[in-house]
Order: C-alpha cells, then sequence, then structure tokens
C-alpha cells in the first residue's frame, strides 16, 4: 500500500525565500521552468474546417484480406505490406483541419492544458525575468498549439496527447486512411495516444480470398490499417505512442509477495499522469491484467508501422525503429456522496386561507398586550428572616444566624 502523503504547515515568515535573487541564474531558470513541467494528458481531437469530409475506402479490402487471422501457409509468406505500398496511391483530398479540445464543456474536461496556460499567465506577471522565460518558450520552435493559439505542450514536455483522428464509428473499421489533413500542428506532437477500441476482437464470417465464400471463424481481429497509416504520414516527430484501455485492472497480489515487492515499488514506481479525478498508469504484464489478444495486436501495430514507414514513399517518419510503443491503464477516484435525500423542508404557508390568516393575527396581537401587562406590573417580593448557625444543622434548636433570602417571583 502506498503511504498517505505528509501534510504540514509552512510559516508566514517562510513562505517567501528573499535570498532567490542571489541565485545563480542558470538555477533560477531551471526552478521556473520546474514550476510548470508537471506531466500530464490533453484530450484533443482533429475537426474539420468548414465542411464534412466522408471516408470512402472504409469497405475497401485487398486481395489478401489483410487483417484478418489465418493459418495457412500462403497467406504467411506473402508480405502484406509490400503489397500495400505497390498498390497505394497519394490521397487527392487536402481537407484544412484544426485541433480542438474533445470536450465542448470546459467544466468537464480535465486536459492539463488548463493548467499549463494558467501557470504560463501567472508567471508572466510575476517578475521581468519570469516574463522573458515564457516569451522563450513560446517562440521557440516545437510547440504544439490549438486553432485558438492556446499551448498544449511546450518544446521537450512530457505531455501526452489524447488524440482523436476519427470518430469512433470509424476508428472501429479496418479501412485505410485516404485523408490528407492540412494540420501544421501535427508535425510537433512527440507523445500521444489513442483509445484502444475492444470491437476489432470480433466474431464474424469472413470472406475467403480464393473461393470467394464466407467461412465462419471463432475469432477474427479488425486490424486497423488506419492508424499506423496515420501515424508514419503525419506524425513525423513521433517518439511515444499508448494505447489507452479504460477496461484495464490490476492483479491481486499476496500479501507476502506485496510486502517482498514494496521496497522495490518505493526505489522505482511507473510514470503517472493526473488529470481530475483520473489517474493513467503506465501498465506492464507483472502489474495489471492484460490480455494476450492486447499485447499481440500492439506488437502487429509497432511491426507494421516500422516496416511501413520503411518502404512507403507517402510515409514521413525516418526514425521508426525509435518510437517507444506502450499502454496506459486508467484509475478514477470517485467519492460516493454521503446521502442521496434531501432533507425534509417544512411546507410553505400557504396565503388562500384569509380567514384563517385573519384568526391567527389577532391571537398574536392578543398575546402581545398580555406579555406587554405583566412586565409593566411590579410583582411583590417576600423577603423573610432566618436565623441559623454556621456550620447550620437543620434540627439543631441552638442556630442562631440571620441571613435574608430572597425569591425573584418573575422567574419562577
Amino acid at each position: 500500500m502506498a503511504s498517505s502523503p505528509i501534510k504540514f504547515e509552512i510559516p508566514k515568515e517562510c513562505q517567501t525565500f528573499a535570498l532567490f535573487n542571489q541565485l545563480p541564474t542558470e538555477l533560477r531558470l531551471q526552478i521556473w521552468t520546474a514550476s510548470f513541467s508537471t506531466p500530464g494528458i490533453s484530450f484533443v481531437k482533429l475537426e474539420c474546417v468548414g465542411r464534412n469530409w466522408r471516408w470512402l475506402s472504409a469497405a475497401r479490402r485487398y486481395p489478401l484480406g489483410f487483417g484478418d487471422l489465418d493459418s495457412s501457409r500462403e497467406h504467411q509468406e506473402v508480405d502484406e505490406i509490400a503489397v500495400e505500398v505497390r498498390n497505394e496511391t497519394k490521397p487527392k483530398r487536402l481537407v484544412s483541419m484544426r485541433l480542438v479540445p474533445s470536450v465542448a464543456d470546459p467544466k468537464a474536461d480535465f486536459s492539463n492544458f488548463h493548467d499549463l496556460n494558467k501557470q504560463l499567465r501567472l508567471l508572466s506577471m510575476t517578475c521581468g525575468e519570469s516574463r522573458d522565460l515564457v516569451d522563450r518558450l513560446l517562440d521557440k520552435n516545437g510547440a504544439v498549439r490549438m486553432s485558438n493559439s492556446k499551448l498544449l505542450a511546450f518544446p521537450g514536455s512530457s505531455d501526452i496527447l489524447f488524440l482523436e483522428y476519427l470518430s469512433p464509428d470509424l476508428f472501429q473499421c479496418r479501412g485505410n486512411y485516404d485523408v490528407n489533413p492540412n494540420c501544421p500542428n501535427l508535425n510537433n506532437i512527440r507523445r500521444v495516444a489513442m483509445r484502444y477500441c475492444h470491437r476489432w476482437h470480433k466474431k464474424d464470417s469472413l470472406t475467403c480470398w480464393q473461393c470467394g465464400l464466407l467461412h465462419k471463424a471463432e475469432e477474427s481481429i479488425a486490424y486497423p490499417r488506419h492508424l499506423y497509416q496515420f501515424l508514419a504520414r503525419h506524425l513525423p516527430n513521433l517518439e511515444e505512442f499508448y494505447f489507452v484501455d479504460y477496461l484495464l485492472v490490476r492483479k491481486e497480489t499476496p500479501p507476502d509477495v506485496a510486502f517482498a515487492t514494496h521496497t522495490w515499488t518505493e526505489s522505482w514506481s511507473p510514470p503517472k499522469y493526473k488529470c481530475g479525478p483520473r489517474t493513467y498508469y503506465e501498465a506492464d504484464d507483472e502489474t495489471w491484467n492484460i490480455k494476450p489478444e492486447f499485447l499481440h495486436l500492439k506488437n502487429w501495430l509497432q511491426d507494421h508501422f516500422i516496416r511501413y514507414s520503411k518502404t512507403s514513399q507517402l510515409s514521413r517518419h525516418s526514425n521508426p525503429e525509435k518510437v517507444r510503443f506502450g499502454v496506459l491503464a486508467c484509475e478514477a477516484d470517485i467519492v460516493a456522496p454521503v446521502s442521496l435525500t434531501a432533507q425534509p423542508m417544512l411546507p410553505a404557508p400557504k396565503g388562500r386561507n384569509k380567514r384563517l390568516l385573519c384568526e391567527y393575527h389577532a391571537l398574536r396581537q392578543q398575546r402581545r398586550q398580555v406579555l406587554r401587562r405583566r412586565s409593566q406590573t411590579p410583582l411583590p417580593v417576600d423577603s423573610r428572616v432566618v436565623a441559623a448557625n454556621v456550620p447550620f444543622v437543620f434540627g439543631d434548636p441552638d442556630n442562631s444566624f440571620d441571613f435574608t433570602f430572597e425569591v425573584d417571583w418573575r422567574r419562577v
């Protein structure tokens, strides 16, 4: 189990560091940069500008039925990437696109770029040195921006962009990406994550490429060819790619194994990205329940991306072997409400029954008059003299102590 965070209060006299200006310039710049370099995930999508477009090649298939599981030797001997590259043509449609937030409502958007731009505005108003740092950072080449010039990721940051380049119904297909998006901001993306679609694993009937008949298959995989085509053609500076699976859960480890690995996890922990109530972890086989078909599809994507980037003339990626492929799992911190039922409220008085209101008003005035009369009339005060000794013993005839006892009859 992870240790609880340590909370402490900093006194007011220790909240300011007066010797900050005396530090070296390089150290001050590193401190300014570290103040907004927390890694996070920003959720964006490609949106068409002006008009919609239709994916025409969703049902186009190559002669060998690529993307289908087949155990025949004839299919394994043929290089499907070579056939695909030989038959491919450059997309003629140049569509103007832009990067926009995936969620329209800012209150429901947990993207990291909101906090990033807020911190940059705060630094630009702190002092002249921090303002110059922000200006140099924004003018530097390699920054990823949206259509409204908001910064998504500054150069050299470890932020990840959760990108949606197709609608969900097209993303789950196995077709080709026959669109040429005109979006210069895609060239600066270095770390990207995409949703893992479980609809790629389905049981259906496959069309045989030899006889043209339908053969039942126990399980087939709709390999997304459009995915590695998009990565190779339109993300030339890609360094890391992640599949995000929201259905991954942690493995149940025995107590003795958990105690043995506790010391190792303290020294090294996988990267995590905090986005509102969600936390994304980089998953591995030892900690998370990753299915074999998931790993098979990830390895298939990495292999086809490397081979396609090397052989295709449409590819713009120069070092596909250096691209790292990983998996992200998500855990949400959802707090259940204390009570879903509201407290009962007294019914509001109705003003339709005028007779009842008049009678209630008359009784209230009469009660006020009685209380006013009692407060104005003086009440008699009875004073009695009692003789007693000290200490006073009840029943002793020799008690001789004089004292007065007053009673306020108004409070009785």
